[in-house]
Order: structure tokens, then sequence, then C-alpha cells
């Protein structure tokens, strides 16, 4: 898809408050004359501002910079719908009514991975009580690493069509965090063991399923032949719907309102639910 010069200054300018209201309502709390993120409550865009803001952490840009940043579309997608193309797709996360399987964007590229030592990244899992040894089991099967420049912490899957990115800096209350796809059904996964799974355990977030796998460790479950999941979210129900046809699904979405909605969505799947609100806080808690 191309976009021209004109386009890009039109989107740039769209109103996003209008645009989000019609197009993606169930995303967003009205307060006011702001719309605020279910996902996210500090990410707000007020009415008859042409930006968003997010109050954790300063951030701000135009309506361009909130689709691609935090809603997952490409750069000409995002263009293409704030100037109202009728062929706009669905944003990482939200399946296309017509397709159980949509692109999300084509410049989807992978961070560069930051030289040696990760001294971040071994911060990051240490304050998240992961331990070093999963942290260089991670990494040395590719599937996690630190980028360059701003020393994010990237989760991706062996197929490179799926990655998590995490923000390190620990001066901001909510770092960044966000999600990559070349498709709309990617996830990030692992296999603990050395036979195929037969079971999946499906999380929203990379923290999520590796906390999950040590604490099934620490109760000496066994995970040998078990896949655990991220989605990058509870609403990520294409994702959920491919996962479950090939294998027995449980669903360990987070426990809050979101993670409510997506059992209900899916009460065909077997639940599991961690004590607090995710996976990671029950880890945390588990060895505090």
């Amino acid at each position: 898809m191309y976009v021209d010069s004109q386009s890009v200054q039109q989107a740039r300018y769209a109103d996003p408050h209008a645009f989000l209201s019609a197009t993606h309502p169930d995303l967003f709390v009205k307060e006011g004359r702001s719309l605020s993120m279910k996902s996210d409550m500090s990410v707000s865009v007020k009415e008859g501002w042409h930006a968003f803001y997010d109050f954790s952490t300063g951030e701000h840009g135009n309506s361009i910079t909130f689709l691609t940043r935090h809603l997952g579309y490409g750069f000409q997608n995002a263009v293409a719908a704030l100037c109202g193309s009728a062929t706009r797709p669905e944003p990482c996360g939200r399946p296309a009514a017509n397709s159980n399987i949509t692109a999300t964007g084509k410049n989807f590229t992978m961070p560069k991975a930051a030289p040696l030592p990760h001294r971040q990244m071994y911060a990051f899992f240490m304050r998240r009580s992961i331990p070093k040894e999963m942290v260089r089991w991670l990494v040395s099967n590719g599937l996690a690493y630190q980028s360059a420049g701003k020393n994010n912490i990237v989760f991706v899957n062996k197929e490179r069509d799926y990655c998590e990115i995490w923000g390190t800096y620990t001066f901001m209350e909510k770092p960044f965090h966000g999600c990559r796809k070349a498709k709309q059904d990617r996830f990030w996964y692992f296999v603990p063991g050395r036979t195929k799974p037969d079971k999946a355990y499906v999380t929203e977030a990379a923290i999520d399923a590796i906390s999950l796998f040590l604490l099934h460790r620490l109760d000496r479950k066994d995970v040998s032949r078990s896949v655990y999941i991220s989605i990058g979210g509870a609403s990520n129900h294409v994702t959920i719907n491919r996962i479950k046809t090939g294998i027995a699904t449980v669903l360990a979405v987070d426990n809050d309102t979101a993670g409510d909605e997506c059992r209900r969505h899916h009460p065909d799947l077997e639940h599991a639910i961690p004590v607090m609100k995710d996976w990671n806080d029950d880890l945390k808690s588990r060895l505090a």
C-alpha cells in the first residue's frame, strides 16, 4: 500500500477522538471529554485535540503515532484508516470480521540486538523473580534479547513473525509495552520439554507465560508436554481460536475485567486464574 505525503499530513491532523469513538469504542472508557484505553487508563485522547498523551510516562504524539504505538497498526494502514479508507484492517489483537488471519502491517521489523553484556535484560528479569538460568535458556534458544539503543527487552518467536517489546527504564511507573506481528494470529511461545506438547497454556504476556511455567515447576507439575504461550492481550480471540483448534488449551489470562471478558468469550476452554492480577504477581508473591 502506498500513501503520499498529503495523506500522511491529513492523517497526522485527523481527529483521533472521533475516529476511535466510531471504530473501536469497546477498547476505550469515556471520561468527560476524553477517551482512556481500557488496557492502560493512563493513555488518553481528548476531544478536539489532534494528539494523545500518556500521563504515566509523558509520552505524546499525533494520531498516526497513537495507532502504530498503542493499537498495532502498520504506518501505511494507520494513514489509510485515518484518511477514511474503506480497506482499513483491524489492529493488533482484534480479528477482522471476514477473516481469521489478517495482516497487521507490511512494515514489521525486529529491533536490532544490543552487544553483550545485556545488563538491563538481567535486571529486568530479576525484578520479576525470574532466575538467571531461565533467562540464559531463553537467550540461548533465540526467544529473548536486549535491543540496541533503547535497551528494551524483546521476546520473539521462532518463526520471527511476532515479538513483544518491554521497556526497562525503572523511573517510569508504566514502562513501554507493545507487540508487533506479521499476521493477526501470531503469538510468542516456548516448549520446555523435548517431546511434542499436548497442552497449551495461553497467557496475555511473555512474562506471564514464563511465570506460569516457573510456578508449575515449583509445584512439581509435569511440564514436559506443555507449551506456554503469550497472545499479547486478552482481546486477541482470533489467536485463541487458532490455538485451540490444534491442541488442548487452558486459558490462563489475567485476573481482571479484561480477563473475565475473555473467559466469557471462550466458555469451552479450561480456565486457570491467577490469585493476584497476573502470574508474575503470583510468582513474586510466592518467592517473597
